[in-house]
């Protein structure tokens, strides 16, 4: 671009020449895709950095992310790469693939190998294939399905579905699969991540943009002072001069080009950190004074305006942007309309003297002007607006403020609405049965400990109260619960003969049933109910789940019955599916307002196949895992969240067996949750055991600590114990039990160096097992 500032060329990076990619399942598929190319580091002078621009590994010459004709087979990629010195391989994100790339940029210090702690908690999700970048300063996600996209270098996150190639290393990040999956935590969490701070940068530049509004108002004033009295004709002869001819309907090139001409009436009150370049009459605004990155720029020349952080991912417009673009990116400007009249208002113009013809800018609906609407009088606003007064903090001793009334572990607690939630058939239901008994008998049936003993109501508004009696009594077989234990403290209802249907939706709004709602207080208080379990959530009402402002009036609703009766409300809801992926509390259905509303969440997931690979178990979907759901930002260690399994218990209804007309001879067998725990490492292992594990890597070392290297220190391990070390379950446990005897120094790690030289962890024997 001409005028472009020159930068001092700093060394060229030095990397190890390309060798090729280990033999992974992830890369294997990508291999499969000939939409490869290659690349090296070439010098950029106009962003002053060494660049990674696409090539073109079948001839050499400049590839590109949207032009298939420049893409080749992996073989072909690495071919060329492996030919020239410090040169790379890199795959093509294209939409028909559905997938997608992740990348986060210095968030990894290269000589330590340490993550950022915000990088720390994308890894720790293990949801997809992972890997470090070619500078060791990155990392790379590959991830299954289409997602919303984001480009935000002040949070060092970027998430693209097409039209950009990523560099492929091989460095896989050891915990994350080697399988691309698909990653909806992962995806979520730096999703949330780039827009807080998306919105903190809008937020910080509308303020310098008030800030600049006011000094240039200030010098307003100042000129107008020092300037002599004109007369009307005077004034207006020289508006017209300034405003010279009127431009045509083309209202939106006009103010793009006025705007460029006077690229100082409005660069600096959007980028206050801009750098003027006296030479070109252009404006620098690199990441630095955005607090972002370095690696990623924009040119505001006269001549136009470029974006670097696009220009080399294969955007239709080679990174060009307008002024109008520009204020749409980085202000808050609701559309280019918007954008225009901020611009005008820069610039010193009026926008019917450039063209614009689409009315008043208020036409679309009336404005707030100092709380009141325009053509409303403020008194008559004031007399409709609901009383609200200040109530004056009221000085306690911190000894008498009454406890919270929690009444199951952390989960329940009185005067406030709490959440389960899970994919159906999972066995959220049993969970909250299991539970209602619990608190009903006050004894602990599955791990979850009631705080007392309580009145508890069942509603479930799928079931007949048949049905209902099945389950009920298969628990009290299972949990050994007779009659005395629980009359008098548990109450049933089943929603085919007592429907609750608090609020309605129609279109006029939502309207509360006010005499449903006042009977169910009402029975609440008049059996002294502690506790009420709603099963499911969406039988409870008739308004839209995706309505944020519908589900938050229902989930208020919910959490003022348990605040005006005092007693402890769990709402049992469905999640999407997620085609057996990880679910979290983000994919319940609908709204995100119940759990916004809740005081604690509960999620279910059934046994993955990994999960039970692992544990050594058959029939994983008779096996489930729950976990807090509003503290889910990093996944929860499989083998310390709360696990359970689904039993059978036969009721012992059956007709006669030798009738071969009566197909349920046998009687019902009805499905009840148990507690189950995750398997221990250390059970069946002796001190014995341990003393031939420490002599077999003694005589056979030296034994690396990397699980993937082909001389783990695993592999002596599972000899002396008897077990398989490529067995999924026999190296799983080998990898928990050498992480507690090296936590008790029975086995240490040192560091060493591998056939290449380089320095590698070794694991060596510590304290000898009986000394």
């Amino acid at each position: 671009m001409a005028g472009s500032a020159q930068h001092v060329r700093t060394p060229k990076p030095e990397l190890p020449p390309f060798a090729g990619l280990p033999d992974l399942p992830a890369l294997r598929e990508l291999q499969s895709r000939p939409k490869w190319v290659a690349w090296e580091y070439t010098w950029n002078d106009d962003r002053g950095l060494w660049d990674k621009p696409p090539l073109n590994a079948k001839n050499g010459g400049l590839g590109s992310t949207t032009n298939a004709a420049t893409w080749a087979p992996y073989d072909a990629a690495a071919a060329f790469a492996t030919q020239r010195v410090q040169a790379g391989v890199g795959y093509v994100l294209s939409v028909e693939d559905e997938q997608s790339g992740i990348d986060l940029d210095k968030c990894r210090d290269p000589e330590t190998g340490a993550f950022q702690p915000w990088a720390q908690v994308a890894i720790d999700f293990a949801e997809t294939y992972t890997e470090i970048s070619p500078s060791g300063r990155g990392l790379r996600f590959f991830v299954r399905g289409l997602v919303d996209g984001r480009k935000v270098d002040a949070a060092q996150v970027e998430i693209y579905t097409g039209g950009r190639y990523l560099t492929v290393t091989g460095r896989h990040v050891p915990g994350t699969p080697t399988e691309i999956r698909e990653a909806p935590r992962l995806i979520a969490y730096l999703q949330e991540r780039a827009d807080q701070i998306r919105a903190a940068q809008k937020v910080a530049a509308d303020l310098a943009r008030d800030q600049e509004r006011k000094k240039a108002e200030k010098r307003a004033e100042a000129q107008a002072q020092e300037q002599p009295r004109q007369s009307t004709s005077e004034r207006a002869s020289a508006s017209a001069r300034e405003r010279g001819p009127r431009e045509g309907s083309d209202f939106w090139r006009t103010v793009n080009d006025r705007a460029l001409a006077n690229l100082s009436a409005w660069v600096t009150s959007i980028f206050p950190g801009a750098r003027y370049q006296s030479g070109t009459g252009a404006y620098r605004v690199d990441q630095r004074d955005l607090g972002e990155g370095y690696e990623e720029d924009l040119s505001l020349h006269p001549d136009g305006i470029r974006d670097f952080g696009v220009g080399d991912m294969g955007d239709a417009r080679d990174g060009a942007r307008s002024p109008i673009d520009i204020v749409k990116d980085y202000l808050p400007a609701n559309d280019p309309a918007a954008a225009a009249m901020w611009l005008c208002e820069r610039i010193g113009a009026r926008p019917e003297d450039l063209g614009w013809k689409g009315g008043r800018q208020d036409q679309a609906g009336p404005r707030e002007t100092g709380g009141a609407t325009q053509g409303t009088s403020a008194e008559a606003q004031a007399e409709s607006l609901p009383t609200f007064k200040a109530r004056p903090f009221v000085w306690a001793d911190p000894a008498t403020i009454p406890r919270r009334e929690w009444v199951l572990e952390r989960h329940l607690i009185r005067k406030f609405i709490s959440v389960t939630a899970a994919p159906g058939g999972v066995g959220k239901s049993s969970l909250v049965l299991a539970d209602g008994l619990a608190m009903a008998t006050g004894r602990n049936l599955i791990g979850h400990h009631p705080h007392g003993r309580f009145k508890v109501l069942i509603w479930n508004g799928e079931d007949p109260l048949e049905e209902m009696q099945r389950r009920i009594m298969a628990a009290c077989i299972q949990y050994d619960i007779g009659q005395e234990d629980i009359e008098g403290h548990l109450f049933v209802n089943s929603g085919r003969d007592d429907p609750i249907v608090i609020a309605e939706q129609k279109r006029d709004g939502v309207t509360i049933a006010v005499p449903v709602v006042e009977a169910l207080k009402a029975t609440i208080r008049e059996n002294g109910i502690d506790v009420v379990q709603i099963d499911p959530f969406v039988s409870c009402h008739a308004v839209n789940e995706n309505d944020n402002g519908a589900i938050d009036r229902v989930a208020k609703l919910w959490g003022k019955i348990a605040d005006e009766t005092g007693c402890a409300i769990e709402l049992v809801h469905h999640t999407r599916k997620t085609g057996g992926n990880e679910t979290v509390m983000e994919d319940m259905r609908g709204a995100v307002a119940l759990l916004s509303a809740a005081r604690s969440g509960r999620i279910l997931n059934i046994m993955s196949g990994e999960e039970a690979e692992r544990a050594g178990v058959e029939q994983r979907r008779l096996y489930f895992r729950v976990d807090n759901g509003k503290a889910n930002l990093a996944p929860p260690p499989t083998d310390r969240s709360s696990w359970f399994k689904m039993a059978s218990v036969d009721l012992g209804n059956g007709g006669d067996p030798n009738d071969s007309f009566d197909f349920n001879a046998g009687g019902d067998s009805v499905g009840v949750v148990t507690a189950w725990q995750w398997p221990d490492p250390l059970a069946n292992v002796t001190t014995a055991d341990l003393r031939a594990a420490q002599t077999e890597v003694r005589a056979t070392g030296p034994w690396r600590e990397n699980v993937q290297a082909n001389d783990w220190v695993g592999k002596p391990i599972a000899r002396a114990l008897g077990l398989d070390a490529g067995d999924k379950a026999h190296r799983e446990k080998i990898k928990r039990l050498l992480k507690i005897w090296i936590e008790n120094g029975m086995f240490v790690v040192v560091s060493g160096t591998n056939e290449k030289g380089r320095p590698t962890p070794f694991v060596e024997v510590g304290a000898w097992a009986g000394d």
